[in-house]
């Protein structure tokens, strides 16, 4: 007499194999808490360069990059806020500093805007010739 068979359908069968893997991988791998902080403190300190995109030249851990960016933003923002509240006042002393005779910032002023003007880099100019063989 022949054995009995018993089929068990693969759906069944599948997801049971793939939880028994799944546990044997994180029980090898020190458990899920593990492979989380592993993959938060990689992240944290990846270096990165001045844009926090990853780099491998010179670069910060991402977590110092953070920080210095939030409190530059922090920073810039209370500034922004204390120039819109004195603007009035700021703009009353600009406009005496520039009224003033032998002004120190209008000198500035006026060299800074001189050297941009005749600076190289400034005054490229471009040619563009077209020839046309029925002109001729």
């Amino acid at each position: 007499m022949a054995d009995p068979t018993f089929q068990i359908p693969k759906d069944i069968i599948d997801p049971i194999i793939k939880a028994h893997v799944n546990e044997a991988v994180l029980r090898a791998l020190d458990g899920p808490n593990h492979i989380v902080s592993t993959a938060i403190l990689n992240v944290m300190n990846v270096n990165v360069d001045s844009d926090g995109k990853p780099s491998s030249y010179n670069g910060v851990p991402w977590i110092d990059w953070v920080i210095g960016d939030c409190v530059k933003k922090s920073v810039r923002a209370v500034i922004e806020e204390q120039l819109k509240t004195h603007a009035d006042q700021l703009k009353a002393a600009l406009t005496r500093e520039l009224s003033t005779r032998n002004s120190k910032l209008v000198k500035q002023l006026v060299e800074g805007m001189a050297v941009a003007m005749t600076h190289p880099d400034t005054l490229k100019y471009r040619l563009n010739v077209t020839y046309d063989e029925k002109q001729r």
